[in-house]
């Protein structure tokens, strides 16, 4: 200890630096983190660490079958599909608010087995925003499973346990992640994006998440 503080009298400023090198090296984790960045703008909601050296991007993403701004990115999300391929992997899940019914909802996870999810979705959305129709009506959902030849496959989803069990999955994650605007995206559990950070706007919302997924995928 004697020692030390000589040399401190002796060579102040030498002493200072080779001991803030040592620290440095000795913890090159530390000092590495704390040059990383990930550009976007998004919510912390897990550890930064779960992210380094990451080969895929796991996005969920909570929506309802009334947002505007869920419908818009129906089509802005295809752009981050082309870019990134297999290492994006989407998962959504459908939820509903106050009033509005469960049909639609489980009607998504019916057609999911059913390999025609994507289709039925889309005409879901369509109907709700061109037609102006009400979607939660059971009806709506009966007349679109007509159309489609799988009025038989739909009449028991609605009845089974298998599927009300992956409804009440999609609400209790919802509320695990506070999805309280839709849509809510959770990129690998550790980031949180939704369109008001984006000021509303989907499409600078989209173009955000191009940024981060990027980065994610090159953050080592």
């Amino acid at each position: 200890m004697k020692d030390i503080k000589n040399l401190m009298r002796k060579f102040p400023q030498k002493f200072l630096l080779v001991l803030l090198l040592t620290i440095l090296i000795g913890f090159p984790g530390q000092a590495a983190l704390a040059g990383d960045k990930i550009r976007g703008k998004y919510e912390v909601i897990g550890s930064l660490d779960k992210l380094k050296g990451a080969k895929q991007v796991e996005m969920l993403e909570f929506f309802n079958y009334s947002c505007g701004h869920c419908y818009h990115f129906l089509t802005a999300v295809k752009k981050l599909h082309n870019k990134y391929k297999d290492k994006l992997f989407h998962k959504k899940y459908p939820i509903y608010w106050g009033e509005q019914t469960t049909f639609p909802a489980k009607a998504y996870y019916i057609t999911d087995e059913l390999g025609i999810e994507e289709k039925f979705t889309q005409e879901l959305f369509d109907t709700n925003f061109k037609l102006h129709i009400n979607i939660f009506q059971p009806r709506v959902v009966q007349r679109l499973s007509m159309h489609y030849k799988i009025e038989d496959e739909m009449r028991a989803g609605m009845k089974s346990k298998a599927i009300e069990d992956k409804l009440n999955k999609s609400l209790a994650l919802a509320k695990k992640y506070n999805a309280n605007e839709t849509p809510t995206l959770i990129l690998n559990g550790v980031l949180k994006v939704a369109p008001s950070l984006s000021g509303g706007d989907v499409d600078k919302m989209t173009e955000n998440l191009d940024l981060i997924i990027e980065d994610i995928l090159s953050y080592n």
